[in-house]
């Protein structure tokens, strides 16, 4: 292994040269996407399909490894460098993201779009993968109409005769790039074994099933598209649909032939495949039996002779098991000719002939705003228009639209509740996330309280010398021994405190820090008195101030006699100033004779007594005064005494109370250190239930994916609710065609509302259907209620010979027919309808005639107008009802409606009801395998029973009457005869003789309504069934052929006619002499 390290730090060429070998080969590949910022310009200047342009993304080519990097080609070995393109390659780093964007995203979105029925946006971006309809000549088929790069590279994908060849021969003999291209093949057949139910594992080894897989989608959509356009039933959509299933079947191509075997394979145990030798992929090769008599293997290409003789002879060889059809591929050319062949025979897709309207019905404006502003598609509005209602019931529709709307008020529930539990989801994710981080934040905290703990402990140790210091200071000043139970030092236990061992340990520690110290005892202080001042000295108060014997000698008896001998002395030495001013007397004592002289000093004596006395009184001031500090001193002294016991105690206390607080502060350590391992286990167990919050099933992802799945699910439901609500609208106003109905919008387009997920659509929709259902009752009124027996031998006699003839008829219903009945009915709709067939069938014989409602018309509006009768396509008093076809079939020949059972009240539809009573019928007879003899029917009677409503103005109804019937009389009336069944004894005459036919017209024969008029007879026609041929016909004019062929049937009540059978000219005489002919003859009249 060649490290970059070792060739950066060798020290010379040779060295570097030997690290090098020929025999390695470097390849250089781009780690990085080389063009985002290419792909982002490109897509903000011409939008998505100018990033997605293949011609575009193939101009993104650029060799840079040599120019930027200038390699040195001296010393390098094989190396293979990457240019900068788009990779779409298989082992490419950015390929995938490539794919995702270029081939896997549109796709997808084509798909989805297909899904929802918008097949223009669809193949819109199908074509930004695969556009069959380029026209792009500078690149050559079939690239030109693959847009993506890993497509349109050619040779991309072996043919199966080539896989065969790779997978027979021996690796060894096989060229470099065929063993590439068997890796690959084994590459994708071992995908398929160990990944079976993953389709793109295996596409991915072979890119030819992409393309097969969009060419496919691609099919789908423009069938679903063109089946979509089909069922509107419509000139225009048809022809549209026309397009695309031509377009589909241009992609198709001619549809494959299919080759038979080329011989017969022996079964064979698996044991015997595997003594064979069983291939690569588990297959094996072996001989065909002798079905051809030649080799079926290619001949060798070589020119030598001799050795290549046996390839004329001998028995083929194949593989045991064979290569499976594709049947949903080779489904397409089966579908697209259906179609194509339904379409050119004027089918509906269910394979009906009907004829369309030339015209589309017209469209509301209104409807048209509403629905734009509702943001709904309006091509899906339009296509609605034009459709048949179903065969469920208006009420029926109703009843389910409620069930859908409660299916769809479920989903709104379940949808609130998801995105409420998805929030809830996502609020104890953060509140997790945030309590990690709070705890975290806690746990620095609980850290730093730990260590404040202990720090609290170091400072008690600091706090005990304090206090250890004081006890040995007073310890010394009131000369006490040291005490054994307060060392200079002590060490710190801190063992782990727990439930089991606290007992154990706290006694431990209490007996090493709670030790207790000597403690000295006060003497008892001697008070004195109250223990307050005396009188003496001048001082007085409340309470007591406790003093003792000394301070109360002091305070109550020198200090107070102190103060009296200064203020004595304060006195005398006041008096001895006073005195001074006093003068000394001389007296001089001269009594008879006697005398004496006498000095006396009183001023001075004064003086000094009085300075005497002051300074004894200072004396004994300044005595009392020494005594008194004297007392005061030796007071002091037991006051000391005191406090250094006090102080001394307070000492031991103390250190006791530390003691205390050291083991207090040791167990709060425990504490603080059990709290911050608490808070690193409440982390741990919060990680883990932020784990199980992101990995529980119940997680936000599964939220998220629910609010998604629910949302569509709810929108899905909501449109189908919203569809089947239209849609019992539509068949509610269909069935009750009530004007008052009919101006009312009780469906709208504004329930959904995408900016709140459309939440409470479901309640809003609910109770519009809700009041379309009381709207339906309210309406809901009787109508008259008739039943009309249409004869077809008295409507159409020519249409009956036709269905004697050929097996099948129309047959039109006109509204004249109804007015003669009931004049000023309008509204006439279908209930239902009953066919009747009278004819000679045998036992057990079934009359099975289909009957198709071909179209039908509709008078909806009781104004008559100017003209009562329609006039043409574009009378708003009419509506055409055309294209819907709808049949039944009879099993009897009496009254049968199809049915098994007529019942008036079923779910569904009747056959034909609701159609117009104006209508045009198709009867069909079986042709090829005629159960009786047709040429005995006698008439064909539709029993149809309708609905209708009274407004018509008679008069006008007469009026129109009367115009019909002058019509009808100047183009002459007919009447039908079967020769052989309405004469028959005539008709026998006729057949056993050699005479003329002759036969007697009486006036009643003709319809009653031309009782009292006289008849005038026009012509007639004979018409002659040969079998189920076409009947032979000839016109008879008004020449002496038919005697009193113009006789008027005024006052007569009866004319005779006599016909010979060589009288009628014609290519095959149809009055022949046969008993079994069924000659008709068609009298035509006037009045």
């Amino acid at each position: 292994m060649i490290s970059f390290h070792d060739l950066a730090t060798a020290s010379d060429l040779g060295t570097i040269r030997s690290y090098f070998d020929t025999q390695f080969t470097y390849t250089f590949e781009n780690f990085f996407h080389p063009f985002v910022g290419d792909l982002i310009a490109q897509l903000n200047r011409d939008s998505l399909p100018g990033m997605l342009d293949a011609k575009w993304q193939d101009t993104l080519k650029q060799d840079f490894f040599q120019a930027l990097y200038n390699p040195t080609e001296d010393f390098l070995a094989q190396v293979k460098y990457f240019q900068k393109e788009i990779d779409v390659s298989a082992c490419g780093p950015y390929a995938n993201y490539n794919w995702e964007l270029f081939f896997h995203i549109p796709l997808t979105i084509a798909v989805h779009l297909s899904k929802m029925q918008r097949f223009a946006e669809a193949q819109r971006w199908f074509h930004y993968i695969f556009d069959p309809t380029s026209n792009d000549h500078t690149v050559d088929p079939p690239m030109r109409f693959w847009k993506f790069l890993a497509f349109r590279s050619p040779n991309n994908a072996m043919t199966i005769d080539e896989i065969v060849r790779i997978l027979s021969t021996p690796r060894t003999e096989l060229s470099g790039t065929d063993q590439c291209q068997q890796d690959s093949v084994l590459q994708g057949y071992y995908a398929i074994l160990n990944k079976p139910f993953q389709p793109h594992v295996v596409a991915r080894t072979r890119h030819l099933a992409y393309q097969y897989c969009v060419v496919m989608k691609y099919l789908d959509n423009l069938i679903a598209w063109g089946d979509h356009l089909f069922q509107q039933d419509t000139v225009e959509s048809i022809n549209e649909a026309t397009q695309l299933y031509v377009l589909a079947a241009n992609i198709l191509g001619e549809r494959p032939q299919r080759i038979p075997p080329l011989g017969k394979v022996k079964a064979k145990t698996f044991w015997q495949l595997k003594q064979e030798g069983l291939g690569p992929i588990g297959d094996a090769l072996v001989d065909l039996e002798d079905q051809f008599p030649f080799n079926l293997a290619a001949p060798n290409s070589g020119m030598g002779g001799g050795g290549d003789s046996n390839a004329l002879f001998g028995i083929g060889r194949t593989l045991y098991f064979c290569i499976p059809r594709n049947d949903k591929l080779l489904g397409y050319w089966d579908t697209v000719a259906d179609r194509l062949f339904k379409i050119r025979h004027c089918m509906n897709i269910a394979g009906v002939v009907r004829p369309l309207a030339l015209f589309d019905p017209p469209i509301d404006p209104g409807m048209l705003v509403k629905a734009v502003a509702a943001g709904i598609d309006i091509s899906s509005i339009v296509s609605g228009l034009n459709q048949p209602i179903g065969p469920a019931r208006s009420l029926l529709l109703i009843q389910k639209a409620l069930e859908l709307c409660g299916e769809v008020r479920g989903l709104g529930n379940a949808l609130l509740t998801a995105l409420e539990k998805g929030d809830a989801e996502r609020l104890a994710l953060v509140r997790q996330r945030h309590e990690i981080q709070i705890q975290q934040m806690a746990q620095d905290v609980r850290f730093l309280q730990w260590k404040s703990t202990q720090e609290s402990t170091t400072s008690l140790l600091t706090s005990r010398k304090t206090a250890l210091e004081r006890l040995h200071y007073y310890q010394r000043l009131l000369g006490l021994p040291a005490d054994q139970n307060a060392p200079d030092t002590i060490a710190l236990d801190r063992r782990e405190l727990t439930e089991e061992n606290f007992d154990e340990a706290y006694g431990s520690l209490v007996g090493q820090y709670d030790k207790m110290l000597t403690l000295q005892k006060l003497s008892d202080l001697k008070l004195e008195g109250d223990s307050s001042p005396g009188i003496l000295s001048g001082y007085s108060g409340n309470g007591k101030i406790y003093l003792t014997h000394n301070e109360d000698v002091e305070l109550n008896v020198h200090l107070p006699v102190a103060r009296d001998a200064r203020l004595a002395a304060s006195v005398f030495n006041a008096l001895a100033a006073g005195f001074a001013p006093i003068p000394d007397a001389d007296i001089d004592l001269h009594f008879w004779g006697i005398g004496s002289k006498v000095k006396l000093n009183v001023g001075t004596a004064l003086v000094a007594a009085a300075k005497i006395a002051g300074d004894i009184s200072g004396i004994v001031a300044g005595w009392e005064q020494d005594q008194a500090g004297m007392a005061a001193r030796y007071a002091s002294y037991e006051r000391r005494a005191d406090e250094w016991l006090l102080q001394y105690n307070l000492a031991a206390h103390e250190l006791m109370q530390n003691g205390r607080q050291i083991l207090t502060s040791l167990i709060a350590e425990q504490i603080a250190h059990h709290e911050y391992l608490n808070i690193q286990q409440q982390i741990a167990n919060a990680q883990e239930v932020d784990k199980f919050l992101h990995e529980k099933f119940t997680n936000e992802d599964l939220y998220l994916w629910m609010q998604g799945e629910i949302s569509r699910l709810y929108y899905e439901y909501y449109r189908f609710a919203f569809d089947t609500a239209r849609k019992a609208e539509k068949t509610m106003k269909q069935e009750l065609l009530r004007p008052e109905v009919d101006a009312q919008d009780f469906v709208k387009f504004n329930y959904w509302d995408g900016g709140r997920k459309g939440l409470l659509s479901g309640e809003a929709l609910y109770l519009d259907v809700k009041r379309m259902e009381m709207e339906y009752h309210e309406n809901n009124k009787r109508e008259l209620e008739l039943t009309k027996h249409v004869s077809l031998h008295q409507l159409n006699p020519l249409a009956l010979l036709t269905l004697k003839a050929t097996g099948t008829c129309q047959v039109t219903i006109p509204e004249w027919l109804y007015d003669l009945d009931c004049p000023g009915h309008y509204m006439r709709r279908i209930k239902s309808v009953a066919l009747s067939i009278p004819s000679v069938v045998g036992p057990y014989t079934s009359v099975n005639c289909t009957l198709s409602l071909l179209r039908s018309s509709l008078r909806k509006s009781p104004i008559a107008g100017d003209d009562y009768t329609r006039q043409g396509s574009e009378d708003d008093r009419f509506v055409d009802y055309i294209g819907a076809v709808q049949s039944i079939v009879t099993s009897g020949g009496s009254n049968d409606s199809g049915l098994f059972e007529t019942n008036l009240r079923d779910e569904r539809f009747l056959p034909f009801e609701g159609a117009g009573a104006e209508s045009t019928w198709k009867l069909e007879l079986t042709k090829d395998y005629p159960a009786f003899d047709y040429s005995t029917i006698s008439d064909v009677i539709l029993h149809v029973r309708y609905t209708a409503r009274q407004g018509v103005d008679p008069i006008k109804v007469k009026a129109a009457l009367d115009d019909l019937f002058q019509q009808a009389n100047q183009s002459n009336l007919v009447l039908l005869f079967s020769l052989r069944h309405d004469f028959p004894t005539e008709w026998a005459a006729f057949v056993s003789g050699a005479g003329d036919f002759t036969a007697t017209i009486r006036k009643d024969y003709f319809p009653y309504f031309t009782q009292g008029k006289e008849i005038t007879i026009t012509g007639f026609d004979l018409y002659g069934p040969n079998g189920m041929n076409p009947p032979k016909h000839h016109q008879v004019g008004n020449q002496a052929v038919w005697d009193a062929a113009t006789t008027d049937l005024g006052d007569h009540q009866a004319f005779t006619m006599t016909s010979a059978p060589d009288a009628v000219p014609g290519p095959t005489q149809v009055l022949t002499r046969t008993a079994s002919a069924d000659v008709f003859l068609i009298i035509r009249y006037s009045l």
